[in-house]
């Protein structure tokens, strides 16, 4: 990283991983200083202060009193997308804040009570794209945001993670970015035109309808698998790969629903893979993937069903 972008924050980092610099179009960018394999951590980062996710300018200038000066002054050259529309602290605490959480950063969306959300100077300059290779987990024990590559990293090529929700359309994505954060996407995914677009928004909104067909299968485990099947390739066609372990995890519970546990095992084996991947093997979701994997009996749902033999992934 270079000294000028350097965040006084704690952060626990890959040494020569990657470095802040200005990318073309997009202002300041994180740069993959080497070749990153999948899954290889990149840093993990404490907030620079934590709110609720629409705190008033007021609260936000008695947050930033407590920083140091050099925080404060990192935080007025954070990216700006309400400048015309807000008070300075408050615009750029809009187009930066992350959920203390594992979801996406959409201010539409409705957020649980007493969600907090925070500042991270090193994540902010992390930009967007619609077809991610960095992943954000919240660890909830250690306090700090944790980014991890999604897929293998060229050496040069840009960290970027998603700022909306990919499973919906290319029009759609467009349209919450210009919204929400001000600028007009210019991803891979969000370059397709003609047949192509359309092809990847029937499969990205697919995917996101599949979702909810399969939590409506409990009673038809193999007819859920079917469609778990589907999203998966679907997901692979499109790299999408922080979805999977979601629907592993469904394809697994099906499983023990009907005592097929061999490749309920199968599934939890994937399950865990991916979460090891996206979120880390310490992360919350990894450990209790690797809880039913040793015994997928101790599932509360194993038994549920009549005694049935589904299938294991691909």
């Amino acid at each position: 990283m270079t000294p000028s972008t350097t965040p006084t924050a704690s952060i626990e980092e890959q040494e020569e991983t990657f470095f802040v610099q200005d990318v073309p179009g997009n202002g300041k960018g994180v740069v993959a200083a080497r070749s990153i394999r999948k899954g290889e951590f990149l840093f993990s980062e404490p907030p620079l202060f934590t709110l609720n996710p629409s705190p008033t300018n007021s609260m936000l200038l008695g947050a930033l009193s407590k920083c140091t000066r050099d925080e404060q002054r990192q935080y007025f050259t954070l990216a700006n997308s309400y400048r015309k529309r807000l008070l300075p602290a408050l615009a750029i605490w809009e187009t930066n804040f992350l959920l203390l959480g594992n979801g996406t950063h959409l201010k539409a969306a409705p957020q649980p009570l007493g969600e907090l959300a925070g500042i991270f100077l090193l994540a902010s300059r992390i930009n967007s794209s619609c077809t991610p290779n960095v992943s954000k987990s919240w660890d909830e024990i250690r306090n700090v945001m944790v980014f991890r590559t999604l897929r293998d990293v060229q050496d040069g090529e840009e960290l970027c993670f998603n700022y909306c929700d990919v499973l919906s359309a290319q029009d759609e994505r467009k349209r919450t970015l210009m919204e929400e954060f001000g600028f007009d996407c210019t991803c891979d995914a969000c370059r397709l035109g003609g047949e192509e677009a359309v092809e990847s928004d029937r499969r990205r909104t697919s995917i996101l309808r599949l979702f909810d067909e399969v939590g409506r299968c409990a009673k038809e485990p193999t007819l859920g698998i079917r469609k778990i099947k589907l999203a998966l390739q679907m997901l692979k066609e499109e790299s999408l790969i922080h979805y999977e372990a979601s629907f592993c995890y469904d394809a697994f519970q099906f499983c023990v629903l009907v005592s097929d546990f061999a490749n309920a095992k199968a599934w939890i084996r994937r399950a865990w893979e991916v979460s090891c991947i996206t979120s880390g093997p310490d992360s919350n979701a990894a450990r209790m993937f690797k809880v039913y994997w040793a015994n997928p009996r101790s599932h509360t749902l194993a038994a549920a069903l009549p005694k049935a033999t589904l299938s294991g992934p691909d």
